[in-house]
């Protein structure tokens, strides 16, 4: 079963058509199309892991969307029940002041064990590092929140980086 996952403003519907495939709701925050474009392949290879026995029902939101007072607070709603939040920022510097406000105010509202938090952060086509600003600040919001944190391995070049595996970060 090929999976395909489509980037769109709003909504996706539930992909795959296995009956006994679990749900898997993700909300993926991202601020250019490079970034959505990976949480999209991350997502691809979640899927083959999971050899289609997952529907997943993707929310993705460009970070601007995030200025809109309804939006953000519909966000953090939907959040709130996601069994996976995926932050991709792609570029230099720190987040912007409205997405580091939506990610504390979105994982202050989940409950301890509820979920799974990625970063996928990266600038030049190199990954954050762990001692970097936006990962440090990623990590201890999910740690403060009780929820386990994703991110993948520092590699040399954007292409090593899709050939990694995810690892698990205590």
């Amino acid at each position: 079963m090929k999976h395909e996952l489509q980037i769109l403003d709003e909504c996706t519907p539930y992909l795959g058509e296995a009956n006994d495939a679990f749900p898997m709701t993700v909300v993926i925050i991202y601020n250019d199309m490079h970034a959505a474009l990976r949480a999209a392949q991350t997502l691809e290879r979640l899927g083959r892991k999971f050899f289609g026995k997952m529907r997943q029902h993707l929310m993705p939101v460009p970070v601007n969307q995030l200025t809109d007072p309804a939006r953000f607070d519909r966000l953090l709603s939907d959040a709130s029940s996601a069994d996976m939040i995926i932050v991709s920022f792609n570029g230099h510097g720190d987040f912007p002041t409205i997405l580091k406000d939506w990610v504390k105010n979105c994982l202050t509202q989940k409950r301890e064990g509820d979920s799974a938090v990625v970063a996928l952060l990266s600038s030049n086509e190199r990954l954050d590092a762990p001692e970097s600003p936006r990962y440090q600040f990623i990590k201890n919001a999910t740690r403060a929140a009780g929820l386990d944190f994703f991110a993948p391995k520092a590699a040399v070049s954007e292409e090593a980086y899709m050939m990694e595996q995810m690892e698990i970060v205590a």
